[in-house]
């Protein structure tokens, strides 16, 4: 039995004092547990203790009922008890504001969050028109008071409806503020504009601050944007007194942003920047260009280093003190480019100090650069010079490295009476895999008078009797015949 009519029938017998609000919810119980059909031929059983409920038994569409004989623990009514003329009282204001269908739960949802007559009535007397019981205890969870609607009637919002009332005050939006809006003008103001001008900080005197700086004629997306963003009055007045008189919106955002901050502006004129736009200033701030670094650089020497030329260095992390080291190994005079490739490539003053101890004095930076991609070392270096290869430049120790041309191949070379090897006929050696091996056999075998420009035909051409014939036309005492 969960028919509209019963529960009317029940509710106002409950607001006439007939039954309790205890049996009241009993009732409620029953009739959700109660099958809907019941014979004909039955007849009502009232509840021990409710002989009132008789009236009902007339009711054919209260017939099921009967299934109530098990309240038998109910206590007969007492209508002037607190707790039921509280209910009474709130069913009937409820009925008045058009609310006329309660449940069990509904009951007790009420009682959790305290509805009370006196807040229906107040609430219904100020306008508000909650949809179905669900919205008034919404109002009663989020602390919506009479008061609060009260206060925001008399700044002037009077159209809103249950959700939007809840969302102001969840999120704090008091009459004060919305007073002090429309005292600057600030008007007709949605929902949704209110919440997000209160969440982001731009309070009345806010506003107030940022046109007294001059920013008069901000609209509610831009108020926001730069609360958003901490753009602060005082932040917009020093930048001013630097000059920056025309900063929009979108470049104070951007300014704030990037922690371009009127000290660093100030620090930068001091240094002698006197012509740099809003890019320059979050391009230095962005690569981490501060003043201090500026001023160290000069004192190495840089100091007609421009905005450009510092973001450089700056984002290839070349330091005064990387610059310092250069300088002692007799790099005085490097410009920012070349700075930032030696950097980028990984040519440190180490590297260099350890090339210039093997022997390697006066390379330029083109060729550090190109030791370096090449994978040259000083420890290769040394292997070479020590092996007995000297007065080798950069462009053949790339050549020597590039084909792998070991000090240990360089050294069995020379010990094997090989003197004066060029650069190149190693590396035609090396390529053509005439290994150390096949030169002692090919010696073994044809005599000690073989060249390696010799060996090397052989490898290439093989051993045959046209070779044989032409290393005895060059003199080459062969031991084997053809």
């Amino acid at each position: 039995m969960n028919g509209h009519k019963e529960r009317l029938m029940v509710l106002d017998m409950l607001a006439e004092g007939k039954i309790t609000a205890d049996e009241a919810e009993e009732l409620f119980k029953a009739m959700e547990e109660v099958p809907e059909e019941t014979p004909a031929s039955d007849s009502p059983k009232l509840v021990p203790g409710l002989s009132h409920l008789s009236k009902l038994s007339a009711l054919s569409s209260l017939s099921s009922l009967s299934a109530l004989s098990g309240l038998s623990s109910l206590s007969p009514a007492d209508p002037e008890s607190p707790r039921n003329t509280r209910t009474r009282e709130l069913l009937g204001a409820l009925k008045d504001a058009g609310i006329d269908h309660i449940t069990t739960s509904d009951l007790q949802e009420m009682k959790i969050h305290n509805l009370t007559a006196d807040y229906v009535r107040e609430m219904t007397g100020l306008g508000i028109k909650p949809d179905g019981i669900g919205e008034w205890i919404h109002l009663r969870i989020h602390d919506v008071s009479p008061r609060y609607v009260r206060d925001l009637r008399k700044a002037g919002i009077t159209d809103l409806g249950v959700e939007e009332i809840v969302e102001l005050s969840r999120q704090g939006v008091s009459a004060k503020f919305i007073n002090g809006l429309a005292e600057l003008g600030i008007k007709d103001l949605d929902t949704d504009q209110l919440v997000e001008l209160n969440n982001h900080g731009v309070s009345p005197k806010y506003i107030a601050e940022m046109r007294a700086v001059g920013l008069s004629d901000l609209d509610v997306d831009e108020l926001i944007e730069l609360g958003n963003h901490d753009v602060s009055p005082k932040f917009v007045a020093e930048m001013r007194a630097l000059g920056f008189t025309d900063l929009d919106v979108d470049n104070l955002v951007e300014l704030s942003n990037h922690d371009v901050s009127p000290k660093f502006v100030a620090e930068l004129r001091a240094l002698g920047f006197k012509d740099f736009d809003i890019d320059d200033l979050v391009e230095l701030s962005n690569h981490d260009v501060s003043p201090k670094y500026i001023a160290e650089m000069r004192a190495v020497g840089l100091k007609d280093l421009d905005i450009d030329e510092l973001i450089e260095l700056r984002n290839h992390d070349v330091s005064p003190d990387f610059i310092g080291a250069m300088q002692s190994l007799g790099y005085k005079d490097l410009d920012a480019d070349e700075l930032s490739d030696l950097r980028n490539h990984d040519v440190t003053p180490d590297f260099v100090a350890a090339m210039q101890d093997v022997g390697l004095k006066n390379l330029d930076t083109a060729e550090l650069i190109d030791l370096r991609n090449h994978g040259v070392t000083p420890g290769y270096v040394r292997g070479l010079v020590d092996a007995g290869l000297k007065n080798v430049d950069a462009d053949e120790l790339e050549e020597l490295k590039t084909h792998n041309v070991t000090a240990k191949f360089v050294r069995e070379i020379y010990e094997m009476g090989f003197k004066d090897v060029e650069v190149e006929e190693l590396v035609e050696l090396n390529i053509h895999h005439v290994t150390p091996r096949f030169i002692r056999d090919m010696r073994n075998k044809l005599g000690e008078d073989l060249t390696l420009a010799q060996i090397l035909e052989i490898r290439l051409h093989g051993l045959d009797e046209d070779m044989l014939e032409e290393l005895r036309s060059a003199g080459v005492k062969v031991k084997v015949k053809a």
